[in-house]
């Protein structure tokens, strides 16, 4: 008899594969943007402090969101062996770029 259950079947198995790790990493960056975009200071405004902290806590999610997909697949690609400071140069070069792409598209929607 088969062990898994119909809704695991199109699940990649644990330990193969670029997205190895993914849900791991996925939590990590998103409690990074999470708390790095919350405690950021918030500008005054028309708008009520707590929807401008709520917007800031969505695009923190949405931060952490993108670096998750932009690391897990270099991460498994580039650093198999688990080197810590491929792993460091991998999340700061993640950062950086990710954080450019989000920069970017900010300033161009305004």
């Amino acid at each position: 008899m088969h062990s898994t259950t119909p809704h695991d079947e199109h699940w990649p198995p644990v330990g193969a594969g670029r997205w190895t790790r993914w849900w791991g990493y996925l939590a990590r960056w998103l409690l990074f943007g999470l708390v790095v975009s919350v405690f950021s200071p918030v500008d005054e405004g028309p708008e009520p402090w707590w929807q401008l902290k709520l917007i800031q806590a969505v695009v923190g999610l949405l931060f952490g969101l993108a670096c998750a997909l932009v690391f897990t697949p270099l991460e498994n690609a580039l650093n198999t062996p688990r080197v810590p400071w491929k792993s460091w140069a991998l999340v700061v070069a993640t950062w950086l770029v990710v954080k450019v792409v989000f920069v970017s598209v900010l300033a161009i929607l305004g």
